[in-house]
């Protein structure tokens, strides 16, 4: 029966908070997806802070992942992160970015095999009855990165995705982003030609929860976002584009890859 536990709890991406708290019983991590200086004004008990902002390779506009893996083991050994237990990542769900997106996939390229995310965030935890807290949470963890580059798209990888129409392009910003436009100043606007639009935000519910899978297979669909091909998600920076990574992988797609350069 424990066995079946485990390996139904594997499968699953997105949890609500009953069955966060049964992983936490199980010595499961808590990473906070959030900055550093945001998670300090209060966070899950016993949660860590490992922000995307401080794993890029450069800075500014660059999304691409560091490849410095001391660098990766050491942001994520500090939220007590470990190679034999599960990780639940904590966003803010609607009202961010996708955060939460972008760490677990950032786990899944360095090969932790029992990541998930709570659905709905901070606001599912505080609508539950449950407090936030202040108090630090110390280190402890043990993570040896193991790079899974099939989750991972280079530009190379998109460019014969436009070409050859292997794999399907996901774009995840907005309607008026895949239009042209530009607001956070980008050097120009539009779409990479071929690519499927449609918002992230249209993933989840007011309260930032996972659509029902029935609903989310249709949007998907209707899209035009297959599930018999690869499909790369992409949006700006490889933010948004990560928790839509991560919707995929709840629904089961073969080969969910984020082009996390964008």
């Amino acid at each position: 029966m424990w066995l079946l536990l485990v390996h139904l709890t594997q499968a699953k991406v997105f949890l609500d908070v009953e069955e966060t708290l049964a992983l936490l019983e199980r010595g499961a991590a808590l990473v906070d997806a959030r900055i550093a200086a945001t998670w300090r004004d209060g966070h899950l008990p016993g949660s860590g802070p490992v922000s995307w902002l401080d794993l890029r390779q450069g800075l500014l506009r660059n999304g691409w992942l560091t490849r410095d893996e001391d660098r990766l083991e050491a942001a994520f050994e500090s939220a007590g992160v470990r190679d034999d237990a599960p990780v639940v990542v904590v966003g803010e769900a609607r009202e961010g970015w996708g955060e939460e997106g972008r760490i677990f996939w950032t786990l899944e390229v360095l090969g932790h095999e029992d990541a998930h995310i709570l659905d709905g965030g901070l606001g599912a935890w505080k609508r539950s009855g449950r407090d936030l807290t202040q108090t630090p949470r110390p280190g402890g963890g043990s993570f040896t990165p193991r790079w899974q580059a099939a989750r991972q798209a280079d530009t190379e990888r998109v460019e014969r995705a436009r070409s050859s129409g292997d794999a399907t392009l996901w774009d995840t910003r907005t309607r008026e982003e895949f239009a042209g436009a530009t607001p956070a100043g980008e050097a120009r606007g539009g779409h990479i030609p071929g690519a499927r639009s449609l918002w992230w935000k249209d993933l989840i519910d007011e309260q930032g929860e996972l659509l029902p899978r029935e609903d989310l297979s249709g949007m998907l669909e209707a899209a035009g976002i297959r599930d018999d091909q690869p499909v790369i998600t992409l949006c700006s920076g490889g933010v948004r584009a990560g928790f839509a990574y991560a919707v995929l992988r709840e629904l089961g797609y073969k080969q969910p890859m984020n082009y996390d350069g964008s």
